[in-house]
């Protein structure tokens, strides 16, 4: 099987020859490595992949200090290679900074859609590219303090303005996107904190699950797949994104647990991802391998699960291998 063959038999439960891998590496990792973390990369390549596309929602790992961004969200950087945090929203002082503001759009080459067609020429490997984020930009864009609040106030109109205006930008990159040979369109949003969800799932899907289905029926409609990350416990809302045709789910599967996620096997696929806080990071090469098995176990069922895993500076050579080689042991 190529990898894009490979994709698409997990994706629909139809009997991967093996279980495909899939890698995010922050920039951190590299530092001071780079030949090495390339070398074990290159042994073990992704079977994913993405395409050009100059995208306004992009969040930088920004130099060390304040950096502002195409939105004009002032970013503050404590460590070379990492993601930083918000510390100055443009309209933390309210929804009347958004008359008049200049909502960023950013063009693509005059011959982007060549570039795309030459990248996805060979058919290779499956491709994903990334739309856009619509909670995480509107905290950027408001402060997050400020947007649970306005969540909680059903007369606040000026956060249904933001949604919207958020939604629409994202709405455009998916209709750009939608056109072109890319297998799946990928959005992100984390939604959990270590314990639950970070606002009532009645709430979410009264205000957030309509703006994703007029996102998700886009990419659905167009007959691409779709692929969504989200950090924390989410387990509440599984059930929503599976409705919502989700076919990969990227959220922290050891943060929720095996036997809470298993019920969802068969469902939808798992697009890891390995323990992040803990395992890759302070762990052993023979416990990440030991949990990609039980990850194996309780979640493969003839498909459904890509070996993905995110790593820093804190992952070592030995677990960057393990978490690379230990899905098909």
């Amino acid at each position: 099987m190529t990898s894009r063959e490979r994709i698409y038999a997990t994706l629909d439960f139809q009997g991967p020859d093996r279980i495909p891998v899939d890698l995010w590496a922050l920039p951190a990792a590299f530092i001071g490595r780079a030949d090495a973390v390339r070398a074990i990369t290159g042994r073990y390549p992704s079977d994913l992949c993405g395409i050009p596309f100059n995208n306004n929602f992009q969040i930088d790992c920004y130099p060390r200090g304040t950096s502002v961004d195409a939105w004009g969200c002032e970013w503050l950087t404590l460590k070379e290679g990492l993601i930083g945090e918000v510390k100055r929203a443009p309209f933390g002082e309210g929804y009347d900074a958004m008359t008049g503001y200049a909502w960023p759009r950013r063009a693509q080459a005059p011959d982007w859609e060549a570039q795309v067609a030459a990248t996805l020429a060979p058919r290779e490997k499956f491709s994903v590219v990334w739309a856009g984020d619509p909670f995480e930009r509107m905290q950027f864009l408001r402060g997050s303090e400020n947007l649970y609040a306005d969540l909680a106030d059903d007369e606040c109109d000026g956060v249904y303005e933001l949604r919207d205006r958020v939604t629409g930008l994202i709405r455009e990159n998916v209709e750009l996107l939608v056109r072109t040979g890319v297998d799946a369109i990928q959005f992100s949003d984390d939604w959990g904190s270590q314990r639950s969800l970070l606002i009532r799932p009645q709430r979410w899907r009264e205000f957030f699950k309509p703006a994703y289905k007029e996102l998700c029926d886009l990419v659905l409609d167009a007959g691409k797949r779709i692929f969504f990350h989200s950090d924390g416990y989410i387990v509440d809302i599984y059930p929503d994104l599976i409705e919502l045709g989700v076919g990969a789910l990227n959220s922290q599967v050891w943060c929720m647990g095996l036997d809470t996620l298993a019920p969802f096997a068969g469902q939808i696929t798992f697009w890891g991802e390995m323990d992040r806080q803990h395992l890759l990071p302070h762990g052993t090469p023979a416990e990440i391998r030991a949990a990609a098995a039980q990850m194996r176990q309780a979640l493969y069922q003839n498909g459904g699960l890509i070996g993905q895993g995110e790593i820093d500076d804190l992952t070592s050579l030995g677990n960057i291998e393990a978490l690379l080689d230990g899905w098909n042991a």
